[in-house]
């Protein structure tokens, strides 16, 4: 469309400026060689269609030297207005090649991210229904929290004992975890699990961090 646009405008201006002066010079010419080529000229650009479909001629480079040497044999500065509209053509579509690259890269990128997000809610909540189940294996006396006994015993039993080391911890952190997790009154509440283990989970880093937090909170009190 922008093309088309593009190629009108140049059309009506090329009316004006190649198309009728050469009019002119046919009306008063006298020359059997000058009228034979200007009659040769006129079916490819007398009128605004024919003359856009020639622009488009030029504009892909379809063997246009041979009448625009016709052409300058007349007008002599005529060669710059076929070369401007292949210029600012191909300056436009330059434009638009660019535009949909861009446009497409930007879309890719949103899409990717899109998926990216949804694959780790997926993964936070297969991650919270795997804390919650093991918090409800260990809670063997149904009371919501967890006291040193349950939390000790997880350690033990071979299945609980997978479940831990899945999740990155090993049964010589036991005691340390428990301390970590607890927030001072000998048990361990379901808010205090999640929190605590989701901040956990991972590389070493994130224990550390955890640990130092958990030192900083006790000093504070």
């Amino acid at each position: 469309v922008v093309i088309f646009f593009v190629t009108y405008g140049f059309a009506i201006f090329g009316i004006k400026l190649i198309v009728e002066p050469l009019q002119e010079l046919r009306a008063h010419a006298t020359d059997p060689e000058d009228i034979r080529r200007m009659d040769s000229l006129m079916p490819i650009l007398d009128g605004l269609d024919k003359l856009m479909f020639t622009l488009v001629q030029v504009l892909c480079g379809d063997s246009f030297h041979a009448f625009v040497r016709d052409i300058m044999y007349y007008l002599p500065m005529s060669w710059l207005y076929f070369y401007s509209y292949v210029a600012v053509a191909c300056l436009v579509l330059m434009n638009l090649v660019t535009a949909i690259i861009v446009e497409h890269a930007m879309e890719t990128s949103r899409n990717d991210n899109e998926q990216q997000l949804q694959d780790k809610i997926s993964k936070q909540r297969k991650e919270v229904k795997e804390l919650k189940r093991l918090f409800e294996m260990m809670d063997t006396d149904g009371s919501g929290t967890l006291n040193w006994d349950e939390f000790k015993e997880s350690f033990g039993e071979p299945q609980m004992r997978n479940k831990w080391r899945l999740l990155d911890f090993q049964p010589d952190e036991c005691k340390e975890l428990f301390r970590l997790l607890d927030d001072g009154d000998g048990e361990i509440e379901t808010g205090e699990f999640f929190e605590g283990l989701g901040k956990m989970k991972g590389p070493a880093q994130a224990k550390d961090i955890f640990r130092l937090q958990k030192c900083m909170d006790k000093l504070q009190h």
